[in-house]
């Protein structure tokens, strides 16, 4: 009897791992319905075909849709991006170089 009462519990306990992840994760092919269902990944990604993907808004912490204050509207999303500029390789200031002199006036 102890042998029969030790193999179900074995077969229970391996029932209960084998499903304990399907219960505990979500296995749905979609990671979506709507935009806000994507607002957990950060960056303003969009919904498309069920999936989150990168909707290229920036900076981070900027204000997303229809602006209705001065400060939301100097704050909106933007697909603009900064790119800096190589002082070193494009003026020859590398090393703390001086500027070079003014043109002088015509």
């Amino acid at each position: 009897m102890k042998l029969r009462t030790d193999s179900l519990l074995a077969v229970l306990l391996l029932l209960a791992s084998t499903t304990g992840c399907s219960l505990v994760l979500d296995s749905s092919a979609e990671q979506c319905a709507t935009d806000e269902d994507c607002v957990r990944f950060g960056s303003y990604p969009v919904c498309q075909e069920g999936l989150c993907v990168p909707s290229g808004l920036g900076p981070p912490g900027c204000f997303r849709g229809e602006p209705s204050s001065e400060e939301q509207y100097r704050n909106q999303c933007t697909l603009a991006q900064c790119i800096p500029f190589d002082n070193c390789a494009r003026l020859g200031l590398c090393d703390g170089a001086a500027l070079p002199p003014l043109v002088p006036k015509p």
